[in-house]
C-alpha cells in the first residue's frame, strides 16, 4: 500500500470531484499515456465497477472548494493497494480513520470536510480522497500536506503495511507496482507541477540521481535541450513552455539523500540472504509510537493555529 498526494490543487471543485465519481474517463495505457484512435482522438473508457462514494458528499465538497478564498483550494490524492493486498471493508475503514486522525489531528469533525471515493476498475483497490484546503469554522487555509509531510504519512504507510502484511512500495520487488500508480506530471500546473512530480518520484525511490531524473522526464514526453552543472532546462513540446530548473536536486552530482548507499538500504533491494525485508526489523510498537508522535505534533499545531477561532 502507498499514499500518494497529487501536485495539483488550484481551481474549482468540479475538476477533482467530478473526476472521482465519473463513470467515463479518458483511457490511458500502462505508461499513463493517452490511448488515441486512428485519427489521433483520445479514447474514453467506462469504469467497471463504478466509483463508490464511501464517505462525504461530492456536492458538498465541490461547493466548499468553490467557496475557498485561497489560491490553493484543495488537496487530493490516493491510497493505493496492490491486487494482492486485497484489503477488507473493515481494513479500508481502518486506513481511512487513521489517515483522517493524522491529517486533521486536533480538529473537530465539523471543522473539516473529506470525500472518499473507491476505485476498483483496474483490478485493485484505490481509495481516492479530496478535501477543501480550508478550516471550515475560521476560513483559514488548512493544508493537510505541508512541507515535510512525507515523513508523517510514510509513518502511517509503514504502520499499516506492517500490521496487515501489505506490499511495501519501498521494497524493490514492488517497484513496478509503484510506478503504475505514479501519475505523470500535470502539464497544466507548469513548473510547479513538474517540480512536485519530480519530488514525488524521489520520495518513493524512483529517482535517485540526475541520470534517472533525465530518463524519467524524457519518458514522460519532455525534452531537455540543455544540461548545466547546477541546472537542467526542460521543454514541453505540447505547449512550447520551457523552464530552467535550479536547486540542489538538479545539480550534476546530486544523489538522493546525503548518502545514497544508506538510502538504498532504506528502500530495500529485495530480499537479503536471510530473507529480511525493510520492515522486518521494526516492531509494530515502534511504528505505532512514530505514527502517534506525528499525530501529537500536528494536533498541537492545529490547536494553536485554530483555537481562537473555536
Amino acid at each position: 500500500m502507498l499514499i500518494k498526494f497529487f501536485p495539483n490543487g488550484k481551481g474549482t471543485g468540479s475538476g477533482p470531484v467530478r473526476y472521482l465519481v465519473a463513470q467515463t474517463v479518458l483511457a490511458y495505457d500502462e505508461n499513463r499515456d493517452l490511448i488515441r484512435d486512428a485519427n489521433g482522438q483520445p479514447l474514453s473508457v467506462s469504469r467497471e465497477p463504478l466509483p463508490e462514494v464511501l464517505r462525504g458528499d461530492p456536492n458538498r465538497t465541490e461547493a466548499l472548494i468553490d467557496a475557498c478564498p485561497h489560491v490553493w483550494s484543495y488537496r487530493a490524492g490516493v491510497i493505493a493497494f496492490t491486487a494482492e493486498d486485497a484489503p477488507s471493508e473493515t481494513e479500508q475503514r481502518e486506513i481511512m480513520d487513521h489517515f483522517e486522525a493524522l491529517a486533521f489531528a486536533g480538529l473537530d469533525a465539523h471543522s473539516y470536510d473529506m470525500l472518499w471515493v473507491r476505485h476498483s476498475h483496474e483490478g485493485r483497490v484505490e481509495l481516492h480522497f479530496c478535501t477543501p484546503r480550508m478550516e471550515l469554522e475560521s476560513g483559514k487555509s488548512l493544508n493537510i500536506a505541508p512541507p515535510g509531510y512525507r515523513a508523517a504519512f510514510d509513518s502511517l504507510r509503514d504502520l499499516m503495511n506492517k500490521t496487515h502484511g501489505w506490499a511495501d512500495p519501498m521494497d524493490a520487488d514492488h517497484a513496478r507496482e509503484v510506478r503504475r500508480v505514479e501519475e505523470r506530471p500535470d502539464r497544466a500546473q507548469g513548473r510547479e507541477g513538474l517540480q512536485g512530480w519530480i519530488l514525488d518520484q524521489i520520495s518513493v525511490g524512483l529517482i535517485e540521481d540526475r541520470t534517472q531524473m533525465v530518463a524519467a522526464l524524457t519518458e514522460a514526453g519532455y525534452e531537455l535541450p540543455r544540461h548545466g552543472k547546477e541546472y537542467i532546462t526542460v521543454s514541453d513540446p505540447e505547449t512550447g513552455d520551457r523552464w530552467r530548473l535550479k536547486g540542489e536536486i538538479f545539480h550534476e552530482d546530486w544523489q538522493a539523500g546525503a548518502d545514497a548507499p544508506e538510502r538504498k538500504t532504506e528502500r530495500g533491494t529485495g530480499r537479503d540472504p536471510a530473507g529480511v525485508r525493510r520492515l522486518d526489523g521494526i516492531s509494530i510498537g515502534e511504528l505505532q509510537a512514530g505514527f502517534g508522535d506525528h499525530c501529537d505534533r500536528r494536533a498541537r499545531y492545529n490547536r494553536e493555529r485554530y483555537a481562537q477561532d473555536h
